[in-house]
């Protein structure tokens, strides 16, 4: 792991993980035989005490390196396949072809945002076991009226309950970053959500353009005051007070 400290990619947002322990908790979170697809396995701490549980581990890796070595184990280890390429772009055709129980990942820093946007559209029978630096996990686990509430905070929980697993110091990794990490579990709440995911996306994007500005100025010319009045949104709100309903009740309102 030294060795990897030198060779870091800050263009990939590269923080390789490091603590034993922390390595056990978020592998202990996948059950066990279960069929997983790892985001940026790396030089493959986590991918390692993954592989020892799961049934069948699919490695999304963008960088030639470690993609190369983790071809080369796929090849004595049947379980184990390797997509090499850009998450941004290979996510949503790896899940629908290979339809993973879970996801799991140290996520890269710099796609943190609009990655968590395409990983919260997929309904995945198991969950997520995701690493972010601490803001965007809090940004992520926000409740409504929240100062850090936002797009994000809505939009995992189309399919999902949030909790934080665990927080990590910059020691825990190699290079260390300069801030501090979290771990949240995004786990299924089973419930069938009342708006289609892109409708629900679209509206949040909209609806948190201008977060100082009220709900109703925010959509002025698409939908009035009354209109909010009759799905039970006052339109003086901020987009931070309105909840996952609300937010689901607005899309459904644009669709009819």
């Amino acid at each position: 792991m030294q060795a990897y400290d030198q060779t870091a990619k800050k263009a990939l947002g590269q923080h390789f993980l490091r603590d034993r322990q922390a390595i056990r908790r978020i592998a202990a979170a996948v059950p066990e035989g279960v069929s997983v697809i790892e985001i940026g396995p790396g030089p493959g701490a986590i991918t390692e005490a993954l592989l020892a549980r799961a049934g069948r581990l699919t490695l999304i890796e963008m960088d030639d390196r470690f993609a190369a070595h983790w071809q080369r184990r796929a090849e004595e280890d049947a379980r184990l396949s390797v997509i090499h390429g850009d998450v941004m772009r290979e996510l949503e055709t790896a899940a629908a072809n290979i339809r993973p129980d879970w996801i799991a990942g140290n996520l890269p820093y710099n796609l943190s945002g609009p990655l968590t946007a395409k990983l919260a559209g997929l309904d995945l029978p198991g969950g997520m076991v995701l690493m972010y630096q601490r803001e965007v996990a809090e940004r992520i686990a926000a409740a409504p009226g929240s100062k850090v509430y936002g797009g994000l905070s809505v939009l995992v929980r189309h399919h999902y309950e949030v909790r934080r697993l665990l927080t990590l110091p910059p020691g825990a990794f190699v290079p260390p970053p300069r801030v501090h990490s979290a771990v949240i579990l995004l786990t299924p709440h089973r419930r069938v959500p009342p708006c289609a995911y892109a409708d629900l996306q679209q509206i949040v994007r909209k609806g948190f353009a201008h977060r100082r500005k009220t709900i109703a100025n925010n959509f002025r010319g698409v939908l009035t005051a009354g209109r909010f009045e009759a799905i039970g949104i006052d339109p003086g709100m901020r987009p931070e007070q309105l909840d996952y309903a609300a937010w689901t009740r607005i899309a459904a309102e644009l669709s009819r």
